[in-house]
């Protein structure tokens, strides 16, 4: 489980790594108009662009907390990021979890909103439980 919360966590830092960031004067009109349609505060809170496979992602904090918006060339809505506190994700993501491990922690919790409404939660949960295998991969014990 340590190595999933550290690929998950490279994962999410190689994609800001990857993107170029952006003066707001090379970010087209439209693309601006469309983040303000979405998130109309954007009018008086800054708002950090970069480009990220082509399409252009603004970073924005509201209510003290972090959420992003992919927007491809033509305009078009490609995926929303916000990030929630634990009392937003639905129960029986935490029941799953609870499996795992009843002392677990939450790192992070993002929503992502794609262009077709559907709605995910993407976690980073600090996960206690050792596991014991033995050697033909059979789980021999597991301590919390």
């Amino acid at each position: 489980m340590r190595k999933f919360i550290l690929i998950m966590a490279f994962a999410f830092v190689g994609t800001f790594g990857f993107s170029q960031l952006l003066q707001p004067d090379q970010v087209p009109t439209d693309i601006k108009d469309r983040l303000q349609a979405v998130f109309p505060q954007t009018i008086d809170i800054p708002v950090s662009w970069s480009k990220e496979k082509g399409n252009y992602k603004a970073a924005i904090t509201i209510m003290d907390a972090p959420a992003f918006m992919v927007i491809d060339s033509l305009g078009h809505t490609v995926r929303i990021e916000r990030k929630l506190h634990e009392t937003y994700l639905p129960k029986k993501a935490k029941a799953y979890l609870k499996t795992l491990d009843p002392n677990f922690e939450f790192i992070s919790i993002y929503e992502i909103t794609d262009n077709k409404e559907k709605v995910t939660y993407k976690t980073i949960a600090k996960i206690a439980t050792s596991f014991t295998f033995e050697t033909d991969g059979t789980l021999a014990g597991k301590k919390k």
